[in-house]
């Protein structure tokens, strides 16, 4: 799995591509970890370039999602493919994990959380 890296004001956009299957789930915590350990706590996943996704892809980003809000931090998913989209909504992962149409829909809802006091 590739990973492509942007920065918008204090949040990083990590943009991921290929599919986040069961042999993908470490590389994907591993970035975060990093991102985490070089103090960035505001993680758009921009989920635009993953193409397939199963149980053990949600699994690891419910992990990053505890990661981040372990840290204080605000994680959102961003741009879903409309077979990604059907398996956050299945599983009810939407309610947990916040969701966005757009990239630019998930750096305001960064925004928010942050002034709502859930990125201290």
């Amino acid at each position: 799995m590739e990973f492509k890296i942007e920065m918008a004001n204090d949040v990083v956009v990590l943009i991921p591509a290929g599919n986040l299957v069961a042999s993908e789930t470490e590389s994907l915590k591993s970035q975060v970890e990093k991102l985490l350990e070089k103090k960035f706590r505001f993680i758009l996943l921009d989920m635009s370039k993953i193409d397939f996704m199963d149980s053990s892809g949600l699994g690891s980003i419910i992990a990053v999602n505890k990661l981040v809000t372990s840290t204080a931090g605000v994680l959102a998913c961003a741009a879903l493919q409309e077979g990604v989209k059907k398996v956050f909504r299945v599983t009810r992962a939407d309610q947990k994990i916040a969701v966005a149409e757009t990239q630019s829909d998930g750096l305001l809802l960064i925004q928010d959380r942050k002034l709502q006091g859930k990125g201290r």
